[in-house]
């Protein structure tokens, strides 16, 4: 819900907004068209290992910019649901909607769209990229539900007075972020997006969606 103690978003919301509605799609934008013109940069482990730790250290950042912007105006990224049985099932039942929502992402690919995939280019090598790329998921896990699910509706909801027009953005703002895996993977990060707003918001809390 929103903080109705919520004050006019200053310096630190300012900032926030510019870093994850300008900065960060841009480059993603960058990045896409770099990896365009050199489709085999991913084929060496040297690059894809350092793909993966820039990404988390730039999602630690976001993390760090959430929490901070966020306890400016009230608002604590790691609150508790209030129902946590209701947050149990609903989670499960969210992941569920995911998983379907990709499944039938990847029967629409044909094979040679799914090979060319984004993700699938940075498939680990060996077990320290494993281990790299599992700890990309756990931090984007958490940091980009306290960044577009949390910090950004907020500020969006309060400044537009609009919660769907807030909803919009920051979907879309979440899927131009992740430019660099193609126009049907953002159209499937939008529909992820919406759901899991859903999630939050009938939560009370971004830990269920965080897990």
């Amino acid at each position: 819900m929103l903080i109705g103690a919520m004050i006019l978003p200053g310096t630190p919301s300012l900032v926030f907004l510019f870093y994850v509605l300008l900065l960060l799609p841009w480059m993603a934008f960058r990045s896409s068209r770099r990896l365009k013109q050199q489709p085999e940069l991913l084929a060496d482990g040297r690059v894809r290992r350092r793909v993966w730790t820039s990404t988390v250290l730039l999602l630690l950042l976001l993390l760090w910019m959430a929490a901070a912007t966020g306890r400016g105006f009230g608002y604590d990224v790691f609150e508790a649901p209030e129902d946590v049985a209701g947050t149990v099932w609903k989670s499960l039942l969210s992941l569920a909607v995911s998983l379907l929502l990709m499944l039938s992402s990847s029967l629409l690919r044909t094979a040679e769209q799914r090979r060319e995939m984004f993700v699938y280019r940075l498939v680990p090598g060996n077990g320290r990229e494993w281990a790299l790329k599992l700890l990309v998921a756990v931090t984007a896990g958490v940091a980009e539900e306290a960044v577009y699910r949390g910090v950004l509706l907020q500020i969006l909801w309060y400044s537009l007075d609009s919660f769907t027009a807030a909803v919009a953005v920051s979907a879309v703002a979440f899927a131009l972020a992740h430019r660099q895996q193609g126009l049907q993977s953002m159209l499937l990060i939008v529909l992820i997006a919406l759901q899991m707003h859903w999630l939050v918001q009938s939560t009370g809390s971004l830990l269920g969606a965080m897990a």
